[in-house]
């Protein structure tokens, strides 16, 4: 079995089985995205403690990608102080920026690497980080106001 077919694999049962989807009540911050050429469209939620992403979860419709990114995303950032999830987006928004940057931010997203030979798809892979990128700055503005 090639890396192509196992890669398109691990997408695909991300986008069936996404990981932290769900309710958004809960979190302390949500912040949306959307992309209108594809119908993607996402909220991310945190909840965080003492500067460290406790939960981050999503709802949302789109494309497999789309949703196997923001599952992917979740995975991958659920536990990470702040500034490390802010790294992690930096460095996925580079890999997908950059063709001659082979390997990926994270172990775990390999997969998203198939889709990098598709600049038309890279909003449906990136739509979910900018939206916790956003929701980073949330969360830092929040705190920021309750320190005055």
């Amino acid at each position: 079995m090639s890396s192509d077919s196992v890669y398109k694999a691990v997408l695909l049962d991300h986008f069936h089985n996404p990981r932290n989807k769900g309710e958004l009540d809960a979190m302390d911050m949500v912040k949306r995205g959307s992309n209108p050429r594809c119908g993607d469209e996402i909220e991310v939620g945190i909840a965080s403690s003492n500067g460290v992403l406790e939960t981050v979860r999503f709802r949302g419709r789109g494309c497999s990608i789309c949703l196997a990114s923001a599952s992917m995303m979740t995975e991958c950032t659920s536990g990470l102080e702040l500034q490390q999830a802010r790294q992690l987006i930096a460095r996925m928004q580079q890999w997908f920026s950059n063709p001659d940057n082979e390997a990926p931010p994270n172990e775990n997203l390999a997969a998203l690497g198939t889709i990098r030979q598709h600049p038309a798809r890279k909003k449906c892979v990136l739509l979910a980080w900018q939206a916790l990128d956003e929701t980073l700055d949330g969360i830092e503005d929040q705190f920021a106001a309750s320190n005055r």
